[in-house]
């Protein structure tokens, strides 16, 4: 009874702002498809391929940020102040050293990547272009992520909801005025959008002083504490299973545009229209931490389990609905984006894939958020290195490469990966092996 209650009312506080966060960052996806569709289906496919690529990266700076949440979400309390400033401050330092790094293998191999993709080359050019200007943008992502954690975890859900849409809508305005008043093409774009993000951080920077400024005052040295060791030690796992996925994408992008410039578009489409599907998992993901974060504050880890479940189950459900109504409604949403009827007959088959997919990967995402929020992180990324490379990918290139099965097989072995992993995913949490780790950890605990 207690575990239904917490879900419906503290959940709802918490969900309700997260999901409007997600549906406008996914809002930025899906408006700048759109946008580039007005140009023509080969500028969707060409950002297309460098967003791959530039996911990844920004994958790699999120281990930082994965790690200084799940340590700051557990010590969300003005009594640990100054634990929290630790964690902020080497984990701007690890960022920036980080995405120093990135863009500057960036600059220096793009094309050497974007060949590796198997991009068409009579799109590399502009790529090229593209990912090199969007790669300075990631620094200015990070940061503006861990600040954004920083406000969630101490209860200020709202507010970084309102920040993080404010820094959607800067980017939407960006490129609307590019493209609606032909002020220049992809590079021009490119700028837009860097610039909307550096915008964005000062923004939440300025919010995250206004509303938390103890973490901002400096009256003291800060102390030397271990933090880098144990935010990689946290992070590195816990970004490894999404760069992981990120990269199996990258690789099955790659063997989808053996197929040509139509399949590649198709992928993008599909996956545009769906896209708000996942922002609600990410949103319960989130939800689910914060709630997680608690008790575990308060050591209750039976609850932790109780509503970990629930929490899967009911947003699973959710999934599979939406998804029925958009595969019945196909005809008409892919429309909006394409009128070349090859790409439409792809797309309104696919969704009926999506029936069967969203809900196995939404609660994927919920799953693996909370064992990470509760340390348990190496298995999480050992599940998904397994059934990534020894499976997806695999089928993946035998299907499409081998067999000569089209786009449609590919989305077979998605349904069937992300159903296995669940599978697992589902045992690991209701084990408790989690439980054995934190309290491991507590004594260690400064």
């Amino acid at each position: 009874m207690r575990t239904n209650k917490l879900f419906t009312s503290q959940y709802k506080e918490l969900f309700l702002p997260l999901i409007v966060e997600q549906l406008f960052l996914t809002l930025i996806g899906n408006f700048n498809v759109f946008l580039f569709s007005l140009f023509n289906d080969q500028m969707v496919a060409a950002i297309g391929i460098s967003d791959q690529l530039l996911n990844i990266f920004a994958m790699i700076t999120n281990i930082v940020v994965l790690g200084a949440s799940i340590l700051i979400i557990q010590n969300a309390d003005k009594s640990r102040i100054e634990y929290v400033k630790s964690i902020l401050k080497e984990s701007v330092i690890l960022n920036l050293i980080i995405a120093l790094l990135i863009v500057l293998s960036v600059f220096l191999f793009n094309k050497n990547l974007l060949q590796l993709m198997q991009t068409p080359k009579e799109l590399l050019d502009e790529t090229s272009i593209y990912i090199r200007v969007v790669s300075l943008s990631i620094v200015f992502l990070a940061m503006t992520s861990l600040m954004l954690a920083s406000l969630r975890a101490f209860g200020y859900v709202k507010n970084a909801v309102s920040v993080s849409v404010l820094n959607t809508v800067l980017v939407i305005i960006g490129n609307s005025l590019i493209v609606i008043l032909n002020l220049g093409g992809i590079s021009y774009i490119a700028v837009a959008t860097l610039l909307a993000r550096l915008l964005g951080m000062i923004i939440t920077f300025l919010t995250l002083k206004k509303n938390i400024p103890e973490l901002f005052i400096i009256d003291k040295p800060f102390k030397k504490l271990p933090l880098k060791k144990e935010i990689l030690s946290l992070g590195i796992p816990s970004a490894m299973e999404q760069i992981s996925y990120n990269f199996s994408q990258t690789i099955i992008t790659a063997i989808i545009a053996s197929l040509g410039t139509i399949a590649v578009s198709s992928k993008i489409y599909t996956q545009t229209i769906t896209s708000f599907i996942f922002s609600i998992g990410v949103a319960a993901g989130v939800s689910g931490n914060l709630i997680i974060g608690n008790l575990y504050r308060e050591k209750n880890f039976e609850k932790i389990e109780d509503f970990g479940i629930m929490n899967t189950n009911k947003i699973s459900l959710i999934a599979a609905g939406i998804n029925l109504i958009l595969a019945l409604f196909g005809n008409y949403i892919v429309k909006i984006f394409t009128t070349n009827p090859d790409i439409m007959e792809i797309v309104r088959n696919l969704l009926f894939f999506q029936i069967l997919l969203d809900p196995m990967r939404v609660s994927n995402e919920i799953l693996v958020n909370s064992l990470n929020v509760l340390k348990d992180v190496k298995y999480p990324v050992m599940v998904g290195i397994i059934t990534t490379y020894a499976l997806v990918i695999p089928l993946s290139y035998l299907a499409v490469n081998k067999l000569g099965m089209g786009l449609q097989s590919v989305w077979i072995v998605f349904i069937i990966d992300e159903s296995l992993r669940r599978l697992l995913f589902t045992k690991r949490f209701k084990s408790g092996k989690w439980i054995k780790l934190n309290e491991v950890e507590d004594g260690q605990k400064i």
